[in-house]
């Protein structure tokens, strides 16, 4: 080989490896593939590159193995791919597969608490959305307590994680367990209870606890984020004048479900959560309220008022006597017949 035609040989073999990258790593080499159509796979522990390709193959998401398994070693990527469950649309190019893989970039299903969900709402709807089991999620939530002001000895508490199960948006990947799924709730709350929160809680003389508990009937009661600090005012007046506190929301706890009008026999239920019938708070929390709910205790407004009615579009009517209270019920809903 002459010393001359040397260096073209080497521009020949560049240019070949520059052309193999450009076309294996930016052609959109997958395009005749293309539906729209969205694919789930998953990738397990231990596959390899070429079972990967193989794979993809099988499913149409890319043409033909080899060119897959290029991309990947062109790009150093071909032992980084990453197990889980993914979802990719038909057509995309193997550079983009490839990166999807590499970052483990895997599908997530969304699933969101409402605010004021219960631990048993929270339960059912996981199950509903085929996320988890309804009963698994409950025994988890029974004792979890992470954090030391979630802990109570009170023996009457039915789910001690009640209260502290973030209303939010989770991202949850295939197969994390109901304890992980709840584990995630109650770190999102924790995040969210900031140390301006905590020490403006100190401020009144309750704990974490007993605060979570008075915000989640405040969320149960107040369909007008507006109105909570109004409802807390009332619930604190009634606590200060020795009152019960008498929220329907603790008798709606107890029967498992939203009945639409509460008759006396259910406000005799003899259970430790009636505040009907007991003074003070209930054992715990009745639901998981937002931080707008946590706030509003934190924050109430004073008030002289002691009884409320919600009106028919969800507002509610304040009063001081219960005279005043039986009139603006009578208003609202018109005379007993």
């Amino acid at each position: 080989m002459s010393k001359k035609s040397l260096p073209i040989i080497i521009a020949l073999v560049l240019a070949f490896a520059f052309g193999g990258y450009w076309y294996f790593n930016y052609s959109n080499d997958n395009a005749s593939l293309a539906t729209g159509q969205k694919i789930n796979f998953t990738v397990k522990n231990g596959m390899t590159t070429a079972d990967i390709a193989n794979m993809l193959h099988k499913l149409h998401l890319v043409n033909t193995p080899e060119s897959f398994r290029m991309a990947a070693k062109l790009r150093g990527l071909d032992s980084a791919l990453q197990a889980g469950d993914y979802e990719i649309i038909t057509g995309m190019s193997n550079k983009d597969i490839v990166d999807i893989l590499a970052k483990g970039h895997v599908r997530y299903e969304i699933f969101t608490i409402p605010e004021g969900y219960t631990i048993n709402q929270i339960a059912d709807k996981l199950q509903a959305e085929k996320l988890g089991s309804a009963s698994a999620f409950k025994d988890a939530a029974k004792n979890y307590t992470p954090y030391p002001y979630m802990q109570t000895e009170n023996k009457d508490v039915i789910y001690k994680a009640e209260g502290f199960a973030c209303p939010s948006t989770y991202y949850l990947t295939k197969g994390t367990s109901e304890k992980d799924i709840l584990t995630m709730m109650v770190k999102e709350f924790n995040s969210r209870l900031t140390v301006q929160i905590q020490n403006d809680i100190k401020t009144t003389g309750m704990s974490i606890r007993d605060v979570v508990n008075m915000a989640a009937m405040v969320e149960r009661e107040a369909i007008f984020k507006d109105e909570m600090p109004l409802i807390a005012g009332v619930f604190l007046r009634r606590l200060k004048v020795g009152m019960p506190i008498q929220s329907d929301t603790t008798i709606q706890y107890i029967l498992g479900r939203q009945k639409e009008e509460l008759t006396i026999a259910d406000t005799k239920i003899d259970s430790p959560y009636n505040t009907y019938q007991y003074p003070g708070l209930p054992p715990g929390p009745i639901a998981n309220p937002s931080m707008e709910a946590v706030e509003a205790v934190i924050h109430p407004l004073n008030t002289d008022f002691l009884y409320f009615v919600a009106d028919k579009a969800g507002h509610h009517r304040f009063t001081k006597t219960y005279a005043e209270h039986l009139k603006m019920i009578e208003e609202i809903h018109g005379k007993e017949q």
